[in-house]
Parts: structure tokens; C-alpha cells; sequence
């Protein structure tokens, strides 16, 4: 078949293959015998419904283009094409993007227009080196606020997401403008996070104050029972007998103190004529 005898014909000196405009099914796995010099794939316009596993052999691919085609799954092994710089899915199926994807650390774009794309997954907000998000004519509710603070991203195309929510329609296809919308909305997050760390560690500190309340509630309790169990076991005339006996101890003192003050005085008591 013509398709692949231009797959045996192998990548170009300068490290490209062309598979585009053809009528491939299924990624053909004899690519993996390129793994050590394939740098760019192009496989646009086919009938691709996925970009299987094998892909993460392609560890020196630089650039895959897959537009075109009716991709619905992008398997998580393209996290293992490090190198990978520029990533096309436009116009497929995709309902969502590998999170893998920020193991690419040199990728520098994804277009990836006219899928069915819902969510973009939040470890984009990782990439070191990404310039360019294109995610026009989606189906996106959300994008992950954290990418206004990317340093390098200096552009997000979002435009035809209409039931988008981080900004106004008027707003979105200016990136400054959505950036700003994010970054209000971020800031928002962050001080909500806040007040419920704050108000998490309130509730543990009240949790553990009605615990304490509750077991100081406890022993009271137990010390009322131990007072009168002591109360009922002390009869009456024991207690009358002690208070006599404290008393008549009370008497004896005040006897003992009084006839020391007269013993004292009769002692010192001066006998003999004061002499002038």
C-alpha cells in the first residue's frame, strides 16, 4: 500500500515524516523503529481515532501534528516525549487532554481548536516553556485560573467556548483582559482558601475545647458522687461527736493560753519597794 511505502521510506534527513493526507486507521506502530531519529511527525488529515501508547518510544520527537483526523483519546504516554516543542490535535474529537502533558517540560504549544474539549487539565500551569494555548471552539466551562501566572504564556486562545465562566465573552479573546479576569479570580480563591484554613482551625480548637468541657463535666460529676457516697457513709452521731470533740479541743486552748497569761504575770509580778 502507497501509505506505507512511505512509512518504510523512514524520516528525512532532517529527521521528518510525512504520513499526512492519507488514509491511516490506526498509528502504525513500526514508527517506533524511528524512536532514535524521528524529530518531526505529521499525520494530519487521516482517520486516526487515537494516539496509542506506543508514542512514549518517540522519546526525541519534537513536533506531532494529528489535526484532522478523529482523535478521541491522546494516550498518556506522550508524557515521555520530553522534547516534544509543538503539539496539534486541531479538529478531532478530543473531549480532554492528558495530564501527562506537563511532563513535556519543552513543549512550547498546543493548538488544539474544534475538539470537545470540556476541561484543560490543571498541571498545564507546570509547563516551563509554553507560549501558546489554542483551545478555540470548545466546549471548555473552565481553565485552570493558574495560568495567568505562567511566565512564559504570553497568549491563550479560548474564543467559541460559550458556556466558559473565568470571563465575559468580550473579554476572551483578548489575553491581557482574560489574564486579568484569572488572575481576580485566583486571588478570590486564594483568600476563600484561606478564610476556610482559618475557619477549619477554629472548629479542630472548638472540637477540642467541648472535648476538654466534657470531660471536666465528667470527673465534677464523679466527685459529687464520691462526696455523697462519703456523706452517706458518715453517720450522724460520728459527725456530732467530731464537732463536740473540736469544741471541747476549742475550750481546752483558750484554758491552757489563759492560765499561761496568769502563770506569766505571777511569775513577773515585782515583790520588792520601787526606790526612788
Amino acid at each position: 500500500m502507497e501509505e506505507y511505502d512511505d512509512l518504510s521510506a523512514g524520516p528525512t534527513e532532517d529527521g521528518k515524516l510525512d504520513l499526512s493526507h492519507d488514509t491511516w486507521a490506526v498509528f502504525p506502530r513500526e514508527i517506533t523503529q524511528f524512536s532514535k531519529t524521528l524529530l518531526i511527525l505529521d499525520m494530519k488529515n487521516n482517520r486516526l481515532a487515537q494516539v496509542p501508547e506506543c508514542i512514549s518510544s518517540l522519546t526525541l520527537l519534537k513536533s506531532l501534528d494529528v489535526s484532522l483526523n478523529q482523535i478521541e483519546f491522546i494516550d498518556k504516554g506522550i508524557g515521555r516525549c520530553i522534547r516534544l516543542r509543538s503539539l496539534i490535535v486541531s479538529r478531532n474529537r478530543l473531549e480532554s487532554l492528558p495530564s501527562q502533558l506537563s511532563n513535556c517540560v519543552m513543549l512550547e504549544q498546543i493548538i488544539a481548536d474544534q475538539n470537545r474539549l470540556t476541561t484543560l487539565p490543571e498541571t498545564l500551569m507546570n509547563l516551563i516553556a509554553i507560549s501558546m494555548i489554542d483551545v478555540r471552539d470548545n466546549q471548555l466551562i473552565s481553565i485552570p485560573l493558574g495560568l495567568c501566572r505562567v511566565p512564559t504564556l504570553n497568549k491563550i486562545l479560548c474564543e467559541g467556548n460559550n458556556d466558559l465562566i473565568v470571563a465575559p465573552e468580550n473579554m476572551r479573546d483578548e489575553t491581557d483582559l482574560l489574564f486579568h479576569c484569572l488572575e481576580m479570580q485566583l486571588k478570590f480563591k486564594e483568600a476563600i482558601a484561606t478564610k476556610s484554613s482559618e475557619r477549619e482551625e477554629l472548629r479542630v480548637r472548638a472540637d477540642e475545647l467541648r472535648d476538654e468541657l466534657h470531660c471536666a463535666t465528667n470527673c465534677i460529676s464523679e466527685l459529687e458522687k464520691d462526696i455523697s457516697a462519703l456523706d452517706s457513709e458518715r453517720p450522724d452521731e460520728y459527725i456530732r461527736q467530731k464537732e463536740r470533740v473540736v469544741e471541747l479541743v476549742g475550750i481546752a486552748s483558750d484554758k491552757i493560753h489563759y492560765y499561761w497569761r496568769l502563770t506569766k504575770d505571777s511569775l513577773f509580778t515585782k515583790t520588792h519597794p520601787e526606790y526612788v
